[in-house]
């Protein structure tokens, strides 16, 4: 691993970059992750991991699941849980491409990559010297052009106070000697860190999760009438409809599926072994629970931590019912982040030396797009087009360009 810090630009270059495959991205993010959160090691220690560590082996796990090819480990995985007979494993894999459809790569992978650059490049200006600041991107400016409607969709709102609190917690934490103090503000930045991405990503979530149900009962047959008539339909706005807005039998089905994914199919990576989170929260080998669940000292990072927990253990650790619900999917995420906090394993290189050599090369590549300053002259230039012949939001997500869309936040120092 290169000794050599990683920079904003290069958190840039990497969120920028255009010709990669979604598998082949979610990969070099993970090992990006990586790359940060030993460098927040040098200012904060290894005695309590940082929010990095954890996003190293969730962004690799969304890179696998993102692998769709013939020898995909996700869909053989998939098949393996679901009991599929191996007779019909080619049939289920046409039938689960089908459902997933290219939106379902594309969209995950657009979440994935402005959640890097929105939290990477808040840690890794941490410690200049001039204001800290994080690139945000901000289809909502009046600077930049006239956004796509996928951008608009699946980037989810969130709270910047998360980030700002973030920023603070792990600064202080840095020029603190003690090391049950330090421990609870990194906990405090790992809560508002995910508190701030996991808001950031609903969206794009929901479309994961709930399109094989939209293109069963919404999509499919009117694609048949849509090849008939030779009419066009805006299939997009059925993906990315709030739940609430869908017809009572899709709404039936996918709080089902959702349901049924979450307790049985979905686990959260780690390098220890898979956390299925529809299950309670266990400890690891090593791992103390009724130490690590102590009363939180600290009043901010207990404000913060009280915002998705209580202080009953057995409540907090309790299995997700539906990961699609933000307050449930925090609860456990905030539980794992104290469990799992002294786990020196999520520091490791989350790849095979070959790969991880690979993919360090896979992050130089690209140029650093040009400043956000320049946004101004963006203005009437068109972008997008929605062709016809093709599904408009796998279009768009597989042509998209950060560049126009980015914004620098300034952080006001304390």
């Amino acid at each position: 691993m290169s000794d050599t810090p990683m920079t904003a630009d290069d958190v840039l270059r990497i969120a920028a970059y255009k010709d990669r495959s979604a598998a082949l991205e979610a990969m070099v993010i993970a090992y990006s992750y990586h790359r940060v959160a030993a460098d927040l090691a040098v200012h904060l220690g290894r005695a309590a991991n940082n929010w990095y560590c954890y996003a190293t082996w969730t962004s690799k796990a969304v890179g696998e699941s993102l692998d769709l090819g013939p020898n995909s480990p996700f869909i053989d995985d998939f098949g393996r849980r679901l009991r599929v007979p191996r007779r019909f494993r080619r049939l289920f894999r046409a039938a689960l491409l089908t459902l997933l459809g290219p939106s379902y790569q594309l969209g995950l992978a657009l979440a994935n990559r402005a959640i890097f650059l929105e939290t990477a490049s808040l840690a890794v200006n941490l410690w200049n010297d001039e204001p800290d600041r994080y690139l945000k991107v901000s289809p909502e400016s009046d600077l930049t052009p006239t956004p796509p409607e996928f951008l608009t969709d699946l980037l989810s709102p969130a709270d910047p106070r998360y980030l700002k609190d973030a920023a603070q917690l792990m600064v202080e934490a840095a020029r603190t000697e003690e090391p049950a103090a330090r421990a609870e503000l990194m906990l405090g930045a790992n809560i508002a860190l995910s508190a701030y991405e996991q808001a950031r990503a609903q969206a794009a979530l929901e479309l994961v999760l709930y399109r094989p149900v939209r293109w069963l009962t919404r999509v499919s047959w009117r694609s048949l009438r849509s090849l008939v008539t030779r009419r066009p339909f805006p299939r997009f706005k059925l993906y990315a409809a709030a739940h609430a807005d869908q017809p009572w039998l899709t709404r039936k089905l996918e709080s089902l599926w959702s349901a049924l994914y979450t307790r049985h199919l979905f686990a959260v990576a780690t390098p220890l072994s898979d956390v299925k989170v529809g299950r309670p929260l266990t400890a690891p080998a090593g791992v103390d629970l009724a130490k690590v669940w102590v009363p939180i000292q600290n009043e901010k990072v207990r404000k913060l931590a009280e915002e998705f927990i209580t202080e009953d253990q057995e409540a907090s650790t309790a299995g997700v019912t539906d990961w699609v619900s933000y307050p449930d999917r925090m609860r456990f995420i905030v539980s794992y982040f104290r469990v799992y906090q002294t786990v020196d394993a999520l520091y490791r290189v989350p790849f095979d030396q070959e790969i991880a050599d690979g993919l360090a090369e896979e992050m130089a590549r690209g140029l650093v797009p040009e400043a956000v300053s320049g946004m101004p002259a963006l203005r009437g230039r068109k972008f997008y087009a929605f062709p016809a012949e093709t599904d408009p939001d796998a279009y768009e997500m597989a042509h998209f360009d950060f560049e126009p869309f980015l914004e620098a936040i300034p952080l006001e120092r304390e």
